[in-house]
Order: C-alpha cells, then structure tokens, then sequence
C-alpha cells in the first residue's frame, strides 16, 4: 500500500481551481517547436529517439509555430494520423493545450527536451502522466527560406490552407479539373518545417502501386523520383530560387533551379525544361 501510495503521488498534480488559461508565449512556442517521439510511460523511452531500433508503438509529433502560425502533425504509425492547424494553444498552470486535428493535446514540460502527455483523471482528482515525450530533433534554422507569405501560401505543401502541390503538366488532365488524375507525377515543396525542408518529385499512388505490382506495366512518361535537400530559397527576379542537393547525401554537389509562375498560376523549371500545373489539398494526395 505505502509503494501505491507513492506511486500515485508521483503520479497525480493539482491544478488549482481559481487558474486562468493564458495565450502560449513565444517562448513556449519556440520550446515545443521540433520533432518529438512519445511512448506510454510504462514503456522504456531510452532508445525513444533510435531511428534504428526505437521501441513499438511510439509515436512522432512534429510542431511548428514561426512560419504557419502553428502546425502539428501527430503519427502513430496507423490510419489515425492527424495533421492539420493548431485551433488554439493555451498555458495553465504549466500545463500546455494544444487543439488539431479535432483532439485537444495536453503537455506538461519537465525540462528542455521532455514532456509528458496529460489526461485528467476525475478520480484521482488531478493529471496523469500517460505518455512520455522527447524531442529529438531541433526545428531547423527557418532563416534559410528567405520567402515571404504570399510566396509560402504558393509553393508550400505544408502550410495549412491550400496546401499546393505541382502536377506534372504533361500528365495533367487536358480539360477540366486538370488535377484531376490518378496516374500522374507530382512536385511538392516542404518549406514551413519545423526541421526540414525539401523539394520531392513523387509519383502518384496509381502510379507507384501499378509499378510495385508489375515494374514493366504501361506507365505515363515519367522522370525519376526524387528528393532534395533544400540548403537555401529566396525571390530573385520575380522568380524563386532553390538551392538543394541530394537528400540522402551531404556530399552531392548542390544545384540550383529557378520556379517561375506563369499567367495561369502553373510553373516552369527551366533547368528541367518542365511546366507544372498547381492543386490544392496535398496532404489527400500523400
């Protein structure tokens, strides 16, 4: 009885009754933002940060306040990921709320780089820890994507709202919704973080499942896919420019290309001697 007794003590805090939630401060922004990986606190959380052997059932949340106004995406590994905006961020008596995705997130802060999940527990009369949090990786350097808003709400596929992404415009549809096709090649530009950023040139679902089945089956033309490493991006010319190299390797030797917006909203790539059309609603996509 005495070890439930303390068990329970470390456990459960109190929130006094006369508390008022308070607005997130930008220090507690800048402190939340980063790649964060949780498990249940019954489980060990020494290799939680491991990309080789982390344990079962830990999840990785990502949050970002700077560039988006706040964003989080929340994954464990099943069909019941959320991303979307954070509706509304708040502080209470140490405790964070964070509202996406439909579901309210409650984060009690123990220390730079650890913070607990918190649910409230109506017969212990208080908080319980139920998963542990730390973060392993830093947002990134936002600096080095000198664009402004309106250049963000264009290209970014991670910013909520639009969330663009450029299809290839020669596997467009030639009518209509142009977006509207299933077999298809895609350029995506990851620009708001919080610790990445990234040009991808994927193929569709259709297109990568058709593939995996049978490798030789009848495909639109198709380049390689791809992913960059954005090192740097800016306005130049009324043009964006990207500097990037391989993704999975430092040593590539980094390369330059110029996005240019045409009258009807799509893009050219000169150094591809491509022409993308823009849609909307990324995250449907991936």
């Amino acid at each position: 009885m005495r070890a439930l007794c303390k068990y329970l003590a470390a456990l459960v805090f109190f929130i006094p009754v006369a508390a008022h939630a308070e607005p997130l401060s930008e220090e507690r922004q800048a402190y939340l933002e980063g790649v964060w990986k949780g498990i249940s606190t019954e489980v060990s959380a020494d290799k939680l940060c491991s990309l080789t052997a982390p344990p079962a059932g830990a999840m990785t949340m990502s949050i970002e306040f700077l560039r988006s106004g706040g964003v989080a995406f929340a994954d464990d590994g099943t069909e019941s990921a959320s991303r979307g905006p954070i509706t509304d961020a708040s502080e209470e008596t140490g405790i964070v709320s964070l509202t996406f995705g439909g579901e309210v997130w409650r984060f009690r802060p123990d220390g730079p780089s650890v913070m607990y999940r918190v649910r409230t527990s109506a017969s212990l009369g208080g908080g319980v820890d139920t998963m542990v949090f730390k973060r392993c990786e830093k947002a990134a350097d936002r600096t080095a994507i000198a664009l402004d808003d309106e250049a963000l709400k264009f290209l970014a596929a991670d910013l909520p709202g639009d969330e663009a992404f450029f299809m290839d415009d020669r596997l467009a549809a030639k009518t209509g919704d142009r977006c509207a096709v299933n077999e298809t090649q895609y350029l995506f530009f990851v620009l708001i973080g919080p610790a990445e950023f990234r040009v991808s040139r994927w193929n569709s679902f259709a297109v990568a499942d058709k593939l995996a089945s049978n490798p030789k089956a009848k495909v639109p033309p198709l380049d390689p896919v791809a992913n960059w490493k954005i090192e740097a991006a800016r306005i130049e010319d009324a043009k964006y420019v990207f500097r990037m190299r391989d993704y999975d390797n430092a040593e590539a030797v980094p390369e330059t290309i110029h996005v240019q917006v045409k009258p009807d909203g799509s893009i050219t790539v000169p150094e591809w001697r491509r022409t993308y059309v823009r849609c909307k609603g990324f995250q449907s996509r991936s």
